[in-house]
């Protein structure tokens, strides 16, 4: 795993945690540190933020060690609720999934946090993890859910996880609980 991820990751929750905006670690990162160890070359984090709040950090930027990915990257916050970020010092690429859903903002207040170094990172739920892998459906997801539930079947809350992806799949009309529930039979 590249060894910058861990300082990028750092800093890029001590600048949302002094703006007063809560995040949570997803992705790759995550997966790795919920128990299916993996490569990932990003950070990914879920911020609780309003698209007003996000367009006020980019235009903080300049005071941070973060630029954002590409020029005109307010359009991409307003259009598809993520802003893209480089770190100045490490070039790791962060994505911040602007968490405005009443999932994304569950998740968020469900993480937990885990010591990395001397920082505490707030980590979602290995439950919530498995659902927004799901949700997404990528191949890379679906070896992330079967390498979760091969490391942590006994740890995962599964009438907590199945509920909330049956209930996220009904609002969305996607049939996330079947997924994992293959990936738990497997």
């Amino acid at each position: 795993m590249e060894p910058a991820l861990w300082p990028t990751l750092a800093d890029a929750v001590a600048v949302l945690e002094a703006r007063g905006m809560r995040c949570a670690l997803i992705g790759g990162l995550a997966v790795s540190l919920r128990g299916q160890p993996r490569m990932t070359v990003d950070v990914d984090l879920v911020v609780l933020a309003t698209v007003e709040e996000a367009l006020r950090l980019v235009h903080e930027l300049d005071t941070t060690c973060f630029e954002p990915l590409f020029p005109g990257v307010e359009e991409v916050v307003t259009k598809s609720f993520i802003l893209p970020l480089r770190h100045r010092s490490t070039g790791i690429r962060v994505d911040l999934a602007i968490g405005m859903s009443g999932f994304e903002q569950q998740a968020v207040t469900r993480a937990t946090p885990v010591a990395i170094g001397e920082t505490q990172i707030p980590v979602v739920s290995i439950e919530d993890l498995l659902v927004m892998k799901a949700l997404a459906g990528r191949p890379q997801d679906d070896q992330d859910i079967l390498g979760l539930v091969a490391n942590q079947r006994n740890s995962i809350d599964w009438p907590a996880c199945l509920g909330l992806a049956e209930k996220l799949g009904a609002a969305i009309d996607i049939d996330i609980a079947s997924r994992l529930r293959m990936a738990r039979e497997k």
